[in-house]
């Protein structure tokens, strides 16, 4: 048990530094200013709820589809995955945290200018292993999740990064919180 706790923090924080750090550097790489990412407008702080709801949407949405008989077989294996490790409350904050700012500090923030919304969001949902070359109804999912990635990558287009990581946080926060309980 206290392996599996100790790992969460690991995870956590591994993904908390080393996804901005891959970001940094190919920033780096190609010239462009790192910090210019974490720029927003002042009017655009006011719009952050919207995006912080529609993840909790989203979220609840995912977790009715996995109630789903059509779904629940193909989404048993992530549940198991994460009740695995009992999650407490504040496991599920600090890693909804980290994920949904590490995470989209790479991806929306550093690949997503190079590789644009739709393949960046394709690749970030293919490196959480949601596509299925065996199990069909599990892709069924990755397109949905895809959409709502995609999303992500709009409001980190057009509004800010922020936008995007508070979607992403709420999302997640929304799923562990439903794991935690079961």
């Amino acid at each position: 048990m206290r392996h599996l706790f100790s790992s969460l923090w690991f995870l956590g924080l591994a993904t908390l530094i080393i996804f901005p750090l891959l970001g940094y550097l190919l920033l780096w790489i190609t010239g462009d200013d790192f910090w210019n990412m974490f720029n927003i407008e002042q009017d655009d702080i006011w719009t952050i709820p919207a995006f912080l709801s529609a993840g909790i949407l989203f979220g609840l949405a995912v977790i009715w589809l996995s109630e789903l008989t059509y779904f629940e077989k193909s989404m048993r294996d992530y549940k198991h995955i994460l009740q695995r490790y009992k999650i407490t409350v504040w496991h599920a904050f600090f890693l909804s945290f980290c994920a949904g700012f590490g995470e989209e500090v790479f991806f929306r923030g550093a690949l997503q200018p190079y590789l644009g919304i739709w393949l960046t969001a394709f690749v970030f949902v293919a490196i959480h292993t949601y596509f299925s070359i065996k199990d069909m109804k599990k892709n069924v999912f990755a397109v949905l999740l895809t959409l709502y990635i995609a999303f992500l990558g709009w409001a980190a287009r057009d509004f800010s990064l922020w936008h995007a990581i508070a979607g992403h946080f709420s999302y997640d926060l929304v799923l562990m919180m439903y794991i935690r309980k079961d």
